[in-house]
C-alpha cells in the first residue's frame, strides 16, 4: 500500500462518512514524506517553553495598550477571544536552539497532521493532545468572545477564498466531519457566503486577508467588529503576533523589559528571535553589505511569496526590495538531513511547525523539502513526523 493509501485509509478510518474517491482525487501525491525527523525531547521543551513565553507577552496589559491605537487604526478592536490552531514555525541552528521563521495565525496540516502520525504509527509529539481539546478550545474561545451558550446544536463555518480549490481542501473535509461529530451543525462555506442563509455562530478563518482590508471582506469584518460572531483565529491575534512587524520590533533593545518579562522569560525570546530590520528604515549600504546573512521577505505575504536569500540577491533586486512592506530576518539556514532514497543518500531540509493555543504547544510536524523554500513538489519531501527521543 502506498503511503498516500495508508493516510487516506486512516483518514476514512477515523471519519466514515468522507468520500475514498474524492480524497484521492485532492491529497497530492508528495504531501506526505516517507521519512521522518529525530530530535531530542530537548527540543520539544525549548518549543513549549517558547510559545509559552510568548502567550505570556501578547497578556500583558502593556503589551495590548502598545497596539491599542494600531488596531484603532485597522478598524477594530480586541474581541475577547485568541486565535485557535495557530504555529511557530522555526528552524533549529547548528547549537539546538529553535529560531523563530514566523508566527501563522491561519495554519494548516493540525488536523491532518493528527491523522499523518496515526497513519505512520509514530508517537504523537504532545501525548495527551486529542480531538476534544479541539472542542475544548473552540466552546472557550466562544465564552471569551462573550457568546451565549447555544440552545440548539452550535453552528459551526469553515472559511477561506474558494474552499474547495485550496491545496488543503482535504483538512476542510475532516474539520468538517470532527465538528459535526461534536453535534455541530458544521459547513464549508467562502468568506462571501458565510451569510447568506446562514447564521454561524462561529467561524473557524482560513481567509488570508488577515486584517480584512478587501473590499470583500467587509460583510465579514462588520460582523466580526460588532461581536456578532466569534472569528478565530482573527486579525487582533494576528496583529499582536502574527504581524511581520513585530519581529522588527521584538528585535529592538529594550522591548521586552518594557512590558515586565522576567530575565528568563527575555532569554528565551532573544535566544528564539532572529535579528530583523525595517527595509523601509534601514541604511541601503549597510543591510547591502550584511545581505549574505540575511533573508528578505513581505511582511504580509503567506507562505514564501517573494522571498529572497541575501547571498544571491542582485543589486537592482536588492533596489527593490527597499520597500515598507518588507522584512530583512537573519537568516538561519534550514537544518540538513541525510536520507536514503531509492536513488541513493540525499540531504534534505526541514523545518518544524509548532501548533498551539493559548500558551499550550499542542502538535509538532516537520516539512522536509530541498531547495530554498519549504513547497510539497519534492520528491520524497512533504509534510513528516518529529519523533522526540
Amino acid at each position: 500500500m502506498s503511503l498516500k493509501d495508508k493516510f487516506i485509509a486512516q483518514i476514512k478510518k477515523s471519519f466514515p462518512d468522507l468520500n475514498k474517491e474524492q480524497l484521492e482525487s485532492i491529497v497530492a501525491d508528495n504531501l506526505l514524506s516517507p521519512f521522518h525527523v529525530e530530535l531530542p525531547s530537548s527540543v520539544l521543551k525549548q518549543a513549549q517553553q517558547i510559545i509559552s513565553t510568548f502567550f505570556n507577552l501578547r497578556e500583558k496589559k502593556s503589551y495590548q495598550q502598545h497596539y491599542q491605537d494600531l488596531a484603532a487604526l485597522k478598524g477594530f478592536k480586541d474581541p475577547g477571544n485568541k486565535s485557535i490552531m495557530m504555529s511557530y514555525d522555526f528552524h533549529l541552528d547548528e547549537n539546538q536552539q529553535l529560531k523563530l521563521i514566523e508566527v501563522n495565525t491561519n495554519a494548516s496540516f493540525l488536523a491532518l497532521g493528527h491523522e499523518m502520525y496515526k497513519a505512520l504509527e509514530l508517537p504523537l509529539p504532545v501525548a495527551d493532545f486529542s480531538w476534544d481539546e479541539i472542542r475544548t478550545d473552540i466552546l472557550k474561545e466562544l465564552t471569551l468572545q462573550g457568546q451565549a451558550p447555544a440552545s440548539g446544536p452550535l453552528k459551526v463555518a469553515i472559511t477561506d477564498e474558494n474552499p474547495s480549490e485550496q491545496k488543503l481542501f482535504a483538512e476542510f473535509l475532516v474539520y468538517n466531519e470532527l465538528f459535526k461529530s461534536f453535534g455541530w451543525d458544521s459547513r464549508i462555506l467562502d468568506y462571501r457566503e458565510l451569510f447568506n442563509n446562514f447564521d454561524p455562530q462561529f467561524i473557524y478563518n482560513r481567509y488570508t486577508d488577515f486584517f480584512l482590508t478587501e473590499d470583500s471582506s467587509q460583510v465579514l469584518k462588520s460582523k466580526f467588529v460588532g461581536g456578532d460572531v466569534c472569528l478565530s483565529p482573527n486579525p487582533y491575534e494576528y496583529l499582536l503576533l502574527a504581524d511581520k512587524q513585530r519581529l522588527i520590533e521584538w528585535s529592538q533593545p529594550g522591548f521586552f523589559e518594557a512590558h515586565g518579562l522576567s530575565d528568563s522569560e527575555i532569554q528565551t525570546l532573544r535566544n528564539a528571535v532572529p535579528k530583523s530590520y525595517d527595509m523601509s528604515h534601514a541604511n541601503p549600504e549597510e543591510v547591502w553589505s550584511m545581505r549574505k546573512n540575511l533573508f528578505f521577505k513581505p511582511k504580509n505575504a503567506y507562505g514564501s511569496k517573494q522571498s529572497y536569500k541575501g547571498q544571491s540577491i542582485s543589486r537592482k533586486t536588492f533596489e527593490s526590495l527597499l520597500s515598507p512592506d518588507i522584512i530583512a530576518m537573519e537568516y538561519v539556514p534550514a537544518p540538513e538531513i541525510p536520507f536514503q532514497t531509492p536513488e541513493g543518500e540525499q540531504k534534505f531540509k526541514y523545518d518544524l511547525r509548532c501548533y498551539a493555543y493559548q500558551g499550550r504547544l499542542q502538535m509538532v510536524v516537520a516539512r522536509i523539502y530541498q531547495g530554498q523554500v519549504t513547497n510539497l513538489r519534492t520528491p520524497y519531501g512533504g509534510f513528516a513526523g518529529a519523533v522526540f527521543k
